[in-house]
């Protein structure tokens, strides 16, 4: 099922313990293209590639394959791990696994119809979870230490850049790293911010009206998700 009316869908809540935008009073909201029926429940990262969609849900732990002109599934990949996050290039899905009961995360890469990589690489610390592909190498986010870590193809950090919220999705288009992040995951303002990947700046361009999980590029627009609406959410980003 696809939304196409998004004036008239549910947002954050406003009142008394809805986020505060004094902070982002002088940013423009994303512009909403389409909303999407989560194929699941409690969709978290997000990739696109060609024709279609993936999307991971935390309920199912499984990613959904989706395709994007009818929205129907097509398919299903049962990582070894939760998808904490979740790119597509070369041909691949690259993703951060939350593995075991100890939640080890490691970064894994599928090809479809092909299977998995037999290798893995642990995430720097064991912490991690979006995840986008900088030159061929892995850009991996940290939500709570608020970085950016581009890593080497031995998984060692080869550069590491600040973002100015914790990081609940990240794309690279460009030399720039556009991230969704928030200070407060309950209750903040959720902002979508640009960092120049060669000089590390970092900027605030917009604000989301949800609580998002996971980004996506396919060429013209941003795919995130709505997670506690179930939703997956298509957008471009204000003038």
């Amino acid at each position: 099922m696809v939304f196409r009316d998004v004036s008239s869908l549910p947002q954050e809540p406003q009142g008394p313990g809805a986020p505060d935008r004094t902070t982002a009073i002088m940013l423009k909201p994303i512009v909403e293209v389409e909303r999407y029926a989560a194929p699941s429940p409690e969709p978290h990262s997000v990739a696109v590639a060609g024709s279609k969609a993936y999307v991971a849900s935390r309920a199912t732990r499984k990613i959904d394959v989706m395709d994007r002109a009818t929205w129907k599934k097509i398919g299903e990949i049962d990582p070894p791990g939760m998808p904490w996050g979740m790119t597509f290039s070369g041909g691949a899905l690259v993703m951060t696994c939350g593995e075991t009961d100890e939640d080890w995360r490691r970064i894994r890469r599928y090809v479809p119809d092909e299977g998995w990589a037999q290798n893995f690489t642990a995430a720097p610390d064991d912490t991690g979870s979006h995840v986008a592909l900088y030159g061929g190498r892995v850009l991996l986010g940290q939500w709570y230490n608020q970085k950016l870590l581009l890593l080497d193809h031995g998984g060692a950090v080869g550069r590491s850049y600040d973002a100015p919220h914790g990081i609940a999705g990240v794309v690279v288009v460009g030399d720039t790293a556009v991230v969704i992040g928030t200070d407060d995951e309950e209750h903040g303002t959720y902002y979508v911010t640009k960092i120049d990947l060669n000089s590390g700046a970092s900027e605030d361009i917009a604000t989301v009206p949800f609580h998002a999980r996971g980004l996506a590029f396919d060429g013209s627009r941003f795919w995130t998700n709505y997670r506690s609406g179930d939703q997956v959410v298509v957008f471009t980003l204000p003038g």
